[in-house]
């Protein structure tokens, strides 16, 4: 066993330190392992520790134009043909990352365009083919990436992890167990908070949060299901936005999409098959709409729109849709403001529509059994609609 502190024999190895308080550690066991130290500022600190050969370790903290400040960089790969690569400048940052078994990447970078402080990336990686990523930055010309946090961890192979934050108070975390699946995360704007957790193998999760006080839960057991959650856009903060993604089974879809302003969309789904739509206050502004999906068996659609009509804001509406049993159909549309539609459906082959357009307008449909057929439009204010069908054999779970 080779054990190299600085320098190493028949390995590659560049360590620069400037300024003062600089602490630099590399152990290397094997052949062609290669690892590069660049430090520059106050108090910085580098462990590298690689077990196999042909792995790749690099950190990079500061520059001569900016000190890394406080930044702790580690780094322990075991296998082969692992590669890690961290660079962070401005402020108190600090990169984990640990990877076992062979041909996994990470890497991590905060504030290099941006000024930041109190940055944490944690990745970890079990496995082999995995590939973990961290971005950290402030906002703008003079934005401050202020006490972002990102933790991504991996257990399988051929995972994807990638994770970018911008703006203050983010919190991000990534768990992905089994293999192929990808999870991505965007935030941008102030005190976002992701959570995205995936069982099973194939699965993808796309989350981006832009503007203040977004929430974000995906969990997904089973393989190749979907969740994607777009919260705000370019032009629009989401604001309070809150979306919960829950899906058991395969082959399941989760969409959920909103912008202006306090909305809330919830979807549960558990069989295989099933896809839940929504949307809130995309053409128009709006505020305090809830959405809530819940599907079980297989098959089913929902789809929820919320939106505003000329001259009023789309706020106050709620949509409930819960369906169980197989192929049943819900659709809602809400234009206005303080429409409620609620669809329950228990068995197969159901369809229920409601269509809603107008101020203070309420539906209630349940139906029971199969093939059942309901379509409401309600046009003006203050309109109740209220339709019980029942028949054929009810779906249970």
């Amino acid at each position: 066993m080779k054990k190299v502190i600085f320098s190493l024999t028949a390995l590659f190895t560049t360590v620069l330190m400037v300024a003062q308080s600089n602490t630099s550690v590399v152990e290397q066991s094997g052949d062609t392992n290669t690892a590069n130290i660049t430090q520059v500022g106050l108090l910085n600190s580098n462990t590298t520790s690689q077990l196999g050969s042909a792995n790749v370790a690099e950190a990079i903290q500061g520059s001569t134009s900016f000190a890394s400040r406080n930044g702790v960089v580690t780094q322990i790969q075991t296998g082969d043909k692992n590669t890690a690569f961290v660079q962070h400048e401005e402020d108190a940052n600090e990169v984990f990352q640990q990877q076992i078994g062979g041909g996994n990447s990470a890497s991590a970078t905060q504030n290099l365009s941006n000024f930041g402080g109190n940055n944490i990336g944690v990745q970890v990686q079990e496995g082999n083919n995995n590939t973990a990523t961290i971005s950290q930055e402030g906002v703008g010309i003079s934005g401050q990436g202020v006490l972002n946090q990102a933790s991504q961890n991996q257990l399988g192979d051929d995972n994807t992890a990638v994770t970018t934050q911008g703006g203050e108070e983010n919190f991000s975390t990534i768990a992905q167990t089994g293999n192929f699946n990808t999870a991505s995360i965007v935030q941008v704007g102030d005190l976002n908070f992701g959570d995205q957790r995936q069982t099973g193998d194939a699965n993808e999760a796309i989350a981006e949060q832009r503007g203040p006080n977004n929430t974000l839960l995906q969990t997904q057991n089973g393989g190749g299901n979907i969740a994607t959650s777009l919260q705000g856009g370019i032009f629009f903060d989401s604001r309070g936005g809150i979306v919960n993604q829950s899906q058991t089974g395969d082959e399941n879809v989760a969409y959920a999409q909103h912008e202006e302003d306090n909305n809330q969309i919830s979807q549960s789904q558990i069989g295989d098959g099933n896809n839940a739509r929504a949307t809130q206050n995309l053409a128009f502004l709006g505020g305090q709409n809830l959405v809530n999906q819940v599907q079980i068996g297989d098959a089913n659609t929902a789809t929820a729109t919320q939106e505003g009509v000329p001259g009023v804001f789309g706020e106050g509406n709620i949509t409930t849709q819960t369906q169980r049993g197989n192929e049943n159909i819900a659709i809602t549309s809400q234009n206005g403001a303080t429409n409620s539609s609620n669809i329950l459906q228990l068995g197969d082959l159901n369809i229920a529509q409601d269509t809603q357009i107008g101020i203070g307008n309420s539906t209630f449909v349940t139906q029971t059994g199969t093939s059942h057929n309901s379509i409401i439009l309600q046009n003006g204010t203050n309109n109740t609609a209220t339709v019980i069908q029942t028949g054929g054999t009810a779906g249970g779970l």
